[in-house]
């Protein structure tokens, strides 16, 4: 019944059935046998009409004044609603890891909405994983993969990871030339990684797994981590990304730079009924060409 009061409104304001057909691209025979059943279901004529008339009856004027306001509105919502799904206009809510929003991501995201000025971003940055369904969010940024089935998961890229300490440190301390002589060394562990997993870089096939077993430093958050790092205090297996500028203004070095730890793959994410809109399939594309992980 709704979609034939939609009908009927556009058949009066169009000025009969030729015009509303045009409009609506609805045959006039298929206008007429829907306005016949609406008629039918409220059990009164909504239009008198022949070859020279078209007017509204009593009925259809009072249907017409209290349904057209709402029927207009709804429209109006719905092509809101188009236009936010499939427009380049509006806001995209994205989640993301604090470290690596910081430490790579910020400079990407900013050449984004300069190159799309009718887009605004909600940024809610953690680096713990919040339950994405409660957060309304768009599409959030997961390192690795997720163990959620409901997710739609692309992936952007892939993080190695490093062992890096200070000149300094490596100057005053043993010598390291192979991975187990790891366990003379202050380290620097990144809570929960509580082992090592090491790759030879000209052999990926050869693995070395090291658990520290004293840890000179515990921590959950990879940028203090990098900073008693570069403080001297002890060796870190970061992400590449994490110290990417350290690296290039000597203020750590590789340590053992034969070997490196896991990748870690990066991933937009968001959940298999959410339909995404057009902004944010066009912001996945631009991450995944421009972030150059």
């Amino acid at each position: 019944m709704h979609d034939n009061i939609s009908l009927f409104i556009a058949v009066v304001q169009a000025g009969g059935f030729k015009a509303a057909s045009k409009l609506q691209h609805i045959p006039a025979s298929t206008i007429g046998r829907r306005i016949k059943q609406l008629e039918n279901e409220f059990g009164c004529k909504l239009l008198s009409r022949n070859s020279h008339t078209f007017e509204m009856t009593r009925e259809g004027q009072k249907l017409y004044q209290s349904a057209g306001f709402h029927v207009d509105a709804l429209d109006s919502i719905a092509n809101e609603l188009r236009q936010d799904i499939a427009g380049e206009v509006g806001l995209i809510k994205l989640l993301a890891p604090t470290n690596l929003m910081a430490s790579h991501l910020q400079k990407t995201l900013a050449q984004f909405l300069i190159a799309h000025p009718d887009i605004q971003l909600e940024l809610e940055l953690s680096n713990t994983l919040a339950r994405f369904h409660a957060t309304n969010a768009d599409l959030a940024i997961r390192v690795g993969r997720q163990a959620d089935s409901d997710l739609t998961q692309y992936k952007l890229g892939t993080i190695q990871t490093l062992l890096v300490a200070s000149p300094g440190y490596l100057q005053s301390s043993t010598t390291l030339v192979e991975p187990k002589a790891l366990a003379q060394h202050q380290l620097i562990v990144v809570s929960p990684l509580p082992s090592w997993l090491l790759f030879n870089n000209l052999d990926s096939s050869v693995q070395f797994t090291f658990k520290p077993a004293t840890r000179r430093v515990l921590v959950n958050d990879l940028n203090v981590a990098k900073q008693f790092a570069a403080d001297g205090l002890g060796i870190a297996l970061l992400p590449q990304t994490e110290v990417k500028q350290e690296l290039l203004s000597g203020a750590l070095v590789r340590a053992l730079p034969g070997w490196h730890g896991a990748e870690r793959d990066v991933y937009a994410v968001w959940y298999r009924r959410q339909l995404l809109s057009a902004r944010a399939s066009k912001l996945i594309d631009y991450l995944q060409s421009h972030a150059n992980f």
